[in-house]
């Protein structure tokens, strides 16, 4: 199986997860935060959107799109709104998948400065930064299905 299907699968493995995740919220838990100085539930799906955003932007142009706007508000988006930007945000990632070839998959970036995404390298394939939109996607479903917890959504017990 080529990396590109690899690639795919991860974030579509991610993403099921995630699903799983905002199946069990509603509009009134997207303000909700247990505890003070962490981030609201609303805040880390944008977050999850926002590195798709982020790494598919640098990747087409070098340069941070830090001057988009984002897909959806973490402070007033409903739960249907940030849905369809976490759709649209990953469409769009997948998208720039396809528009390369597998030479361009696995072509070794220069980056500016030691990027998280990159492996804290000065190089690194656009494979492996695709790929860490499905590991910081994971890290933060992670962190919702901990505020389900706490609030007694028992993760063992959904279907």
């Amino acid at each position: 199986m080529a990396s590109r299907e690899f690639v795919k699968a991860r974030l579509a493995m991610t993403r099921h997860d995630l699903n799983q995740v905002l199946a069990h919220l509603t509009d009134a838990d997207l303000r909700w935060v247990p505890g003070e100085g962490m981030k609201t539930v609303g805040d880390l799906l944008l977050e999850v959107a926002n590195k798709d955003r982020e790494i598919v932007g640098w990747l087409r142009k070098s340069e941070w799109p830090d001057d988009e706007p984002d897909p959806f508000s973490g402070e007033t988006s409903t739960l249907e709104e940030m849905k369809a930007g976490l759709q649209s945000t990953r469409a769009d990632t997948l998208a720039y998948l396809e528009s390369i070839d597998d030479a361009q998959l696995e072509e070794l970036l220069s980056l500016p400065e030691p990027w998280w995404e990159a492996l804290r390298l000065l190089e690194c394939p656009r494979s492996e930064m695709l790929r860490n939109a499905s590991a910081h996607e994971w890290y933060h479903t992670g962190q919702l299905i901990v505020y389900l917890w706490m609030r007694g959504d028992n993760p063992y017990e959904w279907a």
